[in-house]
């Protein structure tokens, strides 16, 4: 068993070189600036850099599974003024162009427009999560902290929730240009920035091609 399947993350350094940094800030900076937010979902559909980036041979080579494809993508943008704390969770839900009544999908919702479902756990169990870091990111600024193993323990109750986050939590303090990958079954959490800077992470999520049900497509077409 790997350091992923293991633990449910690992971190890789000085993936991206600090020209390749430098870029995605400043595409970074476009698309949170076009869009007024800190939060900035579906990426593909805002920029072309982003959109490549997704399917990027370096991060295919981190991923090592080739038939994973990226399903969903998020821009977070922490700054002094926009500084929020995020409790212990898993990430459960995922997005899909629209409803439709699935064995072992449900508590659908809509956001923003999008359908959102918590698939089977067989489908987050395989998935994986990329997160690209842009600037430093420390545990004064707000550093994302997880609970290694628990994303072997399937889908959380609130009280098993409250139970593992006791345990030693790690934090995933990382570098310009560093690459956490993740399972989104695992729990974590940020806290408020101690020292608030800047805090850029570019948020991939893949799954494999045929993980879907057949009735269902991604709400970001690839």
């Amino acid at each position: 068993m790997n350091f992923l399947m293991q633990y449910g993350f690992e971190i890789h350094r000085s993936v991206f070189t600090s020209p390749e940094i430098e870029l995605l800030r400043q595409e970074a900076d476009r698309v949170a600036a076009a869009e007024g937010s800190a939060c900035v979902r579906h990426l593909p559909d805002r920029s072309a850099i982003f959109r490549e980036l997704s399917l990027s041979e370096k991060l295919s080579e981190l991923l090592s599974r080739q038939s994973l494809q990226p399903v969903r993508s998020i821009l977070f943008d922490k700054t002094p003024s926009e500084n929020w704390p995020v409790a212990w969770h898993q990430d459960l839900t995922i997005c899909t162009k629209s409803h439709a009544d699935c064995e072992g999908y449900g508590s659908w919702s809509v956001k923003d427009g999008v359908s959102h479902v918590q698939p089977p756990v067989s489908l987050l169990e395989q998935m994986a999560t990329v997160r690209i870091h842009l600037d430093p990111t420390d545990a004064n600024n707000g550093a994302l902290r997880v609970i290694p193993g628990s994303h072997l323990h399937g889908r959380l109750s609130a009280c098993s929730i409250a139970e593992l986050a006791a345990c030693d939590a790690h934090t995933c303090e990382c570098q310009p240009g560093d690459v956490l990958l993740m399972s989104p079954l695992i729990l974590h959490s940020s806290r408020r920035s101690t020292i608030p800077n800047r805090r850029r992470v570019i948020h991939f999520e893949y799954a494999p091609s045929d993980a879907l049900d057949a009735r269902l497509s991604w709400y970001e077409p690839y």
